[in-house]
């Protein structure tokens, strides 16, 4: 192989670098990552001790359903967030809140989706 195609390729070589270390630092540019995917019936906890998210192997039924709705549970909205500070739990809603600070604050956090 010549110098000159050595060249070439050795130039090649390193803009494919230079190509990869600037998508990778594009993609780092985001502001939220996604986990998984909660689908119709399934269920996820949120361990408050551990911070651990869990994802359940059953579904709910209607009946399920029904009695949790009975009992107290409610819809959440699209702009819920739970996060933990200082060992506890808290589930917030920024758009009951907009336009405060703390609401801006944690909608800044995430990629629109």
């Amino acid at each position: 192989m010549t110098v000159s195609k050595r060249i070439v390729l050795a130039g090649l070589a390193g803009a494919a670098t230079g190509l990869s270390t600037l998508a990778h630092a594009q993609m780092s540019q985001k502001r939220s990552e996604h986990l998984g995917k909660l689908d119709e019936d399934e269920v996820i906890r949120v361990n408050r001790r551990t911070g651990t998210i869990q994802k359940s192997n059953g579904k709910i039924s209607s009946e399920l359903h029904s009695a949790a709705m009975a009992s107290g549970a409610k819809e959440i909205s699209p702009s819920t967030v739970i996060y933990k500070h200082a060992g506890k739990m808290y589930m917030f809603d920024y758009q009951d809140n907009a336009n405060t600070q703390a609401a801006i604050n944690f909608q800044l956090q995430f990629d629109d989706d």
